[in-house]
């Protein structure tokens, strides 16, 4: 039934496309006419005079006359850097004179702050913006993923993997704990951006200061990101259809052994103990598997969009609805959604009425981790003999056999991905309603109520397959089904003033408002050997059921005041308190701002230079919090499923396995900033400086405990503080003149982080390495938030003098053993020789954009990039570790086999007798890149093919290809060095997500996509 809906709309827009435009052709008529200086009267060059629909355009000669070629039902959009831009219907005129007025100033664009807007002009903090136009160039699902590169700040690693969220860091991180940020929908605090479709999206607004975060409070220390979703305009009807379709590859695949390499590299690490098989593959000797060609798979991606949207002089609105579906590029993974929103507003008199809602559906095949590994790691381990399915196995699929047989355990990748299920289903709804009353003239009081709700549902299936003495054998299917809510209402009482009183212009809020946020979980798990055709929990053996239920709640009132005088001196204040159920005898907050701004360039010294547009010095301090804890880490709280032994027999119980620390507060992150805006030759180039300084103190972290003291879960405490300091630079050079118009821009930010004291008194360990037991990451005093810390490397023993004269290693250290560096000089390799051997944030990020229009062609190109980060490449302990048997890389061709073979790829021996495998900068690399994200091709149809009698239904049509991750850099050699979220991890309030950042695990790499879209405007 889907592929037939999918089928009539594919059918519908070509013949939209290409039979319509045919119906509605007519005649083009010459308009021509003169543009003026309004001040002055005088003709005005260089003014683009552009036709809306078909992109046509001219320029006015030295005496602003112009002559262009258009149809009746046109629009003439004539416009130029520093001048308002008007819109003249052409209708049945064959002169048009106007005259444009100067607007270096700027005054009216509008920034989404906080419970309000603000003139751009008038800002004092630290705001980037990123509009529409630049969110749907990718074809991403989320909004977030989208902002990868486009504003200074912002770091964003996204996941390949279809529906996964990407990590978000704003300015570093500040904390230990959860570091994702703040977002906020049409002013509504809100997650599930998963849900959201980016076509509805406005703009989106990131608040990196305490200037402009501060009045979000108590969760505005990781940055605000502020989403505003699409609304209705007065005039007609506008009906717009948008969509695209494509396909998605693996822009890169490895070099693994093949089966005789193999079985050569198996028998030499091996030695006289080389498994069975190796001697008589039997039904298998002809078989040499790729799995990487078995696991990924070219993948559909397609978006459908249908808005609908416009208004009269009392009402305006914006219907839309979407539907988008991405398959993975590994099997058996993948997301689908469905998306409607309907925005409104209506004036009645003094009162306003308006409503955002957002309903939305999502499934998404998850990627399976099965025995705590990757799909990635099992495909690059996995014996290259084996086949990828097996009739004579119960479920089908090949797999590796005793130990005796094949010497190695890895799993069937695509026996993972096709037998067993784990699927997430959400539906959402997310919508704010207000009014809002006009007092008198500039006083205004609205009343906003917001909702966010969701329902999901995850549903696990393993069912049986493969028999006893086969590895992956699983004797019972196996169901595990997750049902969970999740509500929070906010209640919003907002008083606004603003008002211009000569040179003298305020504008000031006042807020009370209450958001409370409840969520339940239940799950149920059952086990049968009976049948795996029936996947319910009815007839499964040993049921097992169990819940949560956690309610949090935060009351808050919060004031701001902008007070300019002549748009050239700026000031802001603003302050928020805070009361939280997550807190104890510190529930109340206090979080307030400062700032001011100078506008230099309205000053009389520098009016005369007509170069500069716009000087502007501003600065501004502040505090922000972070309350992203557990919800009860306050008090003593009871865990059940607790077993005692009594009487010989295990009876369950409940008890207290954390200890109450009724004294823990919100973290406060203490924010200095000073920027500085530029403009020049009429704004043809903008440019924006800022320095920042962000200060975390009373960091949120579980302090270890004595076991004596009767508990076995670590309490939280407020210790430690870290500095997050830098810069960061944003750039953009606008060209429109004549026919081709063009712009580049881009962005660079240089951050440094820095764990400046510890409280509890030890250092905070990452999970572990492998089977190495040694922790991946470590933070301490003095050096960044979860650096590598291990050994470092020194070359490899080429003879037996040289093991001799370095420092003791291990009793069976021999020639072609790596040499590790004695860093503490007591002759011996330890534990106390571990250093700091990388981190993963960058010295600096950066993105460039640049976009050209020649007549009805237009072009954008997009690369990001970072420099100077280092990644964890687990993947090359299991390619390159040679610690047992399982397939490797083609680097261990080249292992040392003897004095002068290799000085980097040591000797193969199993077991490891001298821990060459241990975490050190062996496995450590370079993760700099630079990536062309997005490159697009556009062509618009001339509007003489659509327009009839002045009037045609048809108003635009764009059609477009676009590639994303179409060329990728770096030095990096695992699979991709954009290093997502590994899903399997527990997130322990983020604190393992912050503690696992940039080991690549073998998570999800990016693909490189290729579509072609179409664009109608009705």
């Amino acid at each position: 039934m889907k592929q037939l809906k999918l089928l009539i709309l594919r059918s519908t827009f070509l013949f939209v496309a290409l039979v319509i435009p045919d119906l509605l052709y007519s005649q083009a008529q010459q308009v021509k006419g003169t543009v003026k200086e309004a001040d002055t009267g005088e003709g005005l060059p260089g003014v683009n005079v552009l036709s809306k629909l078909s992109n046509n355009g001219a320029v006015t000669d030295i005496d602003g006359n112009f002559n262009i070629t258009v149809s009746p039902g046109d629009t003439l959009v004539f416009s130029f850097v520093g001048y308002i831009t008007e819109q003249v219907p052409v209708r049945n005129q064959t002169t048009i004179n106007l005259s444009l007025r100067e607007d270096i100033k700027a005054l009216s664009e509008l920034v989404v702050v906080g419970y309000g807007s603000q003139e751009r002009a008038r800002v004092t903090g630290a705001i980037s913006s990123v509009n529409s136009e630049e969110i749907q160039e990718q074809p991403v699902a989320s909004l977030d993923q989208a902002l990868q590169g486009r504003a200074a700040g912002i770091n964003v690693a996204n996941s390949g993997s279809p529906g996964v969220s990407p990590l978000v860091r704003i300015r570093g991180m500040g904390t230990v704990g959860d570091n994702n940020p703040l977002y906020v929908i049409d002013g509504m605090p809100a997650g599930g951006l998963n849900e959201i479709n980016p076509n509805d999206i406005e703009s989106i607004e990131i608040l990196k200061d305490a200037s402009a975060a501060a009045i979000y409070g108590s969760r505005a220390a990781n940055g605000v990101i502020m989403v505003t979703t699409k609304k209705g305009k007065r005039g007609k009807t506008q009906i717009n259809l948008n969509s695209y379709a494509g396909v998605q590859t693996a822009w890169r695949q490895l070099d693994l052994l093949n089966r005789e390499q193999y079985l050569a590299y198996g028998r030499d690490l091996l030695g006289d103990e080389i498994p069975l098989r190796f001697d008589d593959l039997g039904r298998f000797a002809d078989v040499d598997t790729d799995w990487q060609d078995a696991m990924f798979r070219t993948a559909p991606i397609q978006d459908y969009n249908l808005s609908v949207s416009g208004g009269g002089e009392n009402a305006v609105f914006n219907i839309s609805g979407g539907y988008f579906n991405q398959e993975g590029i590994m099997v058996g993974t993948g997301f689908e959604r469905y998306s409607f929103r309907a925005n409104s507003e209506f004036n009645l008199g003094k009162f306003k009425v308006g409503q955002n809602l957002t309903l939305a559906y999502s499934n998404r095949n998850n990627e399976p981790y099965s025995s705590g590994r990757s799909q990635i790691e099992h495909m690059i381990k996995m014996i290259p003999y084996i086949p990828v399915y097996d009739d004579t196995r119960v479920g089908g699929f090949g797999g590796a056999e005793t130990n005796e047989l094949d010497g190695s355990d890895p799993e069937n990748p695509v026996l993972n991905a096709s037998l067993q299920r784990n699927i997430d289903q959400n539906m959402k709804m997310l919508g704010t309603a207000y009014v809002n009353y006009e007092i008198i003239d500039g006083l205004n009081y609205k009343f906003l109520v917001g909702l966010d709700m969701n329902f999901g549902y995850n549903d696990q299936f393993i069912p049986v397959y493969n028999s006893p003495g086969q590895y992956q054998y699983n004797a019972l299917a196996q169901l595990d089904q997750t049902r969970s809510d999740f509500i929070s209402p906010l209640f919003s009482n907002q008083l606004s003033y603003n008002k211009d009183f000569g040179n003298h212009h305020i504008d000031a809020i006042a807020v009370v408002e209450r958001q409370t946020y409840t969520s339940r979980i239940m799950n149920a798990t059952g086990q049968t050997e009976l049948t795996s055709a029936i996947d319910v929990l009815g007839i499964g053996e040993s049921p097992t059921i169990g819940g949560t239920r956690n309610e949090y709640a935060l009351i808050s009132y919060l004031g701001r005041v902008n007070y300019d005088y002549n748009g050239k001196y700026l000031f802001g204040a603003s302050i928020r308190r805070d009361g939280g159920s997550r807190f104890g005898t510190e529930k109340w907050g206090t979080f307030p701002s400062v700032s001011a701004g100078w506008r230099i360039s309205e000053e009389e010294f520098l009016r005369n230079i007509s170069s500069i547009t716009e000087l502007k010095l501003r600065g501004s301090w502040g505090q922000v919090g972070n309350d992203k804890i557990g919800d009860y880490t306050y008090e003593l709280t009871l865990a059940g499923q607790q077993f005692y032994t009594l009487d010989g027999q295990l009876v369950p119980g409940i008890t207290a396995r954390a200890m109450a620390n009724p004294n823990v507060k919100w973290e406060t992150t203490t924010m200095t900033n000073i920027g500085l805006d530029m403009g020049f030759l009429r704004n043809k180039l903008t440019a924006s400086v800022e320095y920042f300084n962000n200060e975390t103190n009373d960091m949120l972290l579980p302090v270890p405990i004595p076991p004596s003291k009767g508990y076995d879960v670590a309490p939280t405490a407020n210790v430690g503080t870290v500095v997050n300091k830098g810069f960061e630079l944003t750039a953009n050079y606008n060209e429109m003149s004549g026919e081709f118009q063009w712009n580049i821009g881009g962005n660079i930010s240089f951050i440094k982080n820095e764990l400046t004291s510890l409280g509890i008194g030890n250092s905070v360990a990452g999970s572990g390495f492998i089977t190495t037991g040694n922790p991946v990451t470590w933070t301490e005093e003095g050096q960044p938030i979860a650096f590598f810390y291990g050994w470092q490397t020194d070359g490899i023993f080429q003879n037996e003098t040289e093991v001799e004269e370095h420092a003791f290693q291990a009793e069976n250290t021999a020639p072609g053993d790596i040499r590790f560096k004695d860093i503490n000089g007591d002759d011996e390799i330890t534990a106390a020789d571990r250093v700091n051997i990388g981190h993963f944030l960058p010295d600096f990020s950066y993105g460039i954009n640049a976009s050209a229009n020649y007549k009805n062609f237009d072009l954008s190109m997009f690369f990001q990039g970072v420099q100077g980060n280092e990644i964890l490449n687990t993947n090359r302990y299991h390619l390159e570790g040679m610690t047992r048997l399982f397939n490797s890389s083609t680097v261990v061709l080249d292992r040392w086999t003897g004095p002068g073979t290799s000085n980097t790829v040591p000797r193969a021996i199993v077991g490891d007798p001298n821990a060459n495998s241990r975490i050190s900068d062996r496995f450590v690399e370079d993760g700099s890149y630079l990536r062309l994200k997005n490159l697009t091709i556009g062509y618009t149809l001339p509007s003489s093919l659509f327009s009839r009698n002045g009037d045609g239904f048809i108003q635009r049509i764009r059609i477009y290809a676009t590639s994303q991750n179409l060329l990728t850099f770096t030095d990096y050699t695992g699979y991709d060095p954009e290093i997502g979220v590994r899903t399997d991890l527990g997130n322990q309030g983020g604190q393992t997500q912050t503690l696992n950042s940039g080991v690549d695990f073998g998570q999800y790499p990016q693909p490189r996509t290729f579509i072609g879209g179409i664009q109608i405007g009705f």
